[in-house]
């Protein structure tokens, strides 16, 4: 790090850290809670597993089939692709700090009203957790407008990977957290628990965190200089968004293809996971929660160790694109080989378990890959152009969620066939995201990021950030 002390710019990264872990205990609270919530059918022939909990497993209050289940758990992202692009853009022009934290505030207050919700009918919870999710809608946006205002580029991978990861480790935190409240307190405590946490986050954030070097009072003037120097030009004022260029670029629907199947992957093994850990593998709802919540721990640890890396390939004058390439290598084509092995492993669950947490932890390399699109190619309009990339993702847990559920209603009696077919779709759309990025994906600066620049078109930025990788 080029400034001494604490800098500025690495509590904005561990207030965005914290804000992601928060965010996403946010999400994950229903996936846990719902184990709880609903009634098993007399019927079912499901094994409890070894110390498994009998009240936990039949005692819920609420009749919900698969398919309401799963349309339930994909409700949340109906709103959460609404917001996506406008999210940006209001990041690019009222600032990140408005707009993620007042995100964050009104999902804590919403998830305090959310067992309320559940219990006058399920119709009022899913539109509840839309709202949740058109709140959310803004915090990816937010986070990359705010980025190439404070993170030069020979910093950003670590920046992203750390502060990015806050969602992993919310992960961690929030399935075994959850679970423990509801064994404890029961599935209404869930929802009150995460919904405070957010609060309190919250007014931290407004205390502590600014929307650039100029704006922020204590700022050092050593760690002031250094940003100067060193930031790319970014427009104080946003700029018209040049919506034709953008839409007829084809490195920006590389990205966004590579997103979409990111992003059905990710929501196969983050919604359904602690679902396969019970259903199929036979887990109570206290173990799965800490085994949903192994594979982004490890995720965690191993995206931390990737972005020091990238960076220091940077640094090292590997070109940008390969690392952009080799990240979407990790982060896509190697969870297909788990996802495979899960359609075929059938009830082994040490080997799932394992299985399971490698995919997921090899997820960690997103951040130096393919979702650093926007900032590569338009820095000026990383915001508004995260939207579009994250709200295309956003469509995925939609389609996905509720197509696995119908799969789970038809395979009803052999389970296993059933998460067969959720394996295989989610491999598929991992290799269908990931190849046309590999084979054309330039990592280059678009001209129509800046239309008054010299020398713009088609500018590689390792060579616009030369000066970054030789003293940061």
């Amino acid at each position: 790090m080029a400034c001494d002390g604490l800098a500025a710019r690495w509590i904005l990264c561990f207030m965005l850290f914290l804000g992601f872990m928060v965010t996403f205990m946010l999400r994950a609270n229903l996936n846990i809670a719902i184990v709880a919530m609903v009634k098993e059918p007399a019927t079912a022939n499901r094994s409890s597993g070894a110390g498994g909990d009998p009240a936990a497993q039949s005692g819920g209050q609420f009749d919900w089939d698969q398919l309401q289940q799963t349309v339930i758990l994909s409700a949340f992202f109906w709103g959460y692709i609404v917001f996506q692009v406008p999210g940006g853009r209001v990041a690019e022009v009222h600032g990140t700090k408005r707009v993620y934290g007042a995100a964050l505030g009104v999902n804590g207050i919403l998830s305090l009203f959310l067992p309320l919700a559940a219990k006058c009918h399920w119709t009022l919870l899913l539109l509840m957790r839309a709202l949740q999710g058109l709140a959310q809608g803004v915090v990816f946006p937010a986070m990359s407008a705010i980025v190439v205002r404070w993170v030069p580029m020979a910093e950003r991978a670590r920046f992203v990977s750390f502060a990015f990861q806050g969602a992993s480790l919310g992960t961690v935190v929030a399935l075994p957290m959850c679970g423990w409240v509801l064994h404890a307190w029961g599935w209404e405590a869930v929802f009150y628990v995460s919904g405070a946490l957010s609060l309190v986050w919250t007014a931290a954030w407004w205390l502590l965190v600014f929307d650039s070097p100029e704006q922020h009072p204590r700022i050092s003037d050593k760690e002031r200089e250094y940003l100067a120097l060193h930031l790319e030009p970014v427009k104080a004022e946003a700029p018209v968004v040049p919506w034709l260029a953008a839409l007829k670029s084809r490195q920006f629907w590389l990205g966004n293809l590579a997103g979409i199947g990111n992003d059905w992957g990710f929501h196969t093994f983050f919604t359904l996971g602690p679902k396969y850990m019970k259903d199929a593998l036979g887990f109570d709802v206290n173990q799965s929660s800490w085994l949903s919540s192994l594979p982004f721990l490890s995720q965690y640890v191993f995206a931390m160790l990737y972005g020091s890396l990238a960076d220091h390939l940077l640094q090292r004058g590997v070109p940008l694109v390969t690392v952009r390439k080799v990240s979407v290598v990790v982060s896509h084509l190697l969870p297909v080989i788990g996802l495979l092995v899960l359609a075929y492993s059938g009830s082994q669950a040490l080997l799932s378990v394992v299985v399971l947490t490698l995919s997921v932890t090899m997820i960690g390399a997103v951040t130096s890959g393919f979702f650093q699109m926007p900032m590569d190619i338009a820095p000026n309009f990383a915001g508004v152009l995260t939207g579009v990339m994250n709200g295309l993702g956003s469509i995925t847990p939609v389609l996905s969620t509720p197509l696995a559920g119908v799969f789970l209603k038809n395979f009803d009696q052999r389970l296993q066939e059933g998460w067969k077919y959720v394996f295989w779709v989610a491999a598929v759309m991992y290799v269908v995201g990931a190849v046309p990025y590999l084979l054309f994906y330039r990592g280059q600066v678009e001209p129509w990021n800046d239309d008054g620049a010299k020398d713009s078109k088609d500018m590689p930025l390792k060579e616009r950030n030369n000066k970054d990788q030789q003293t940061a």
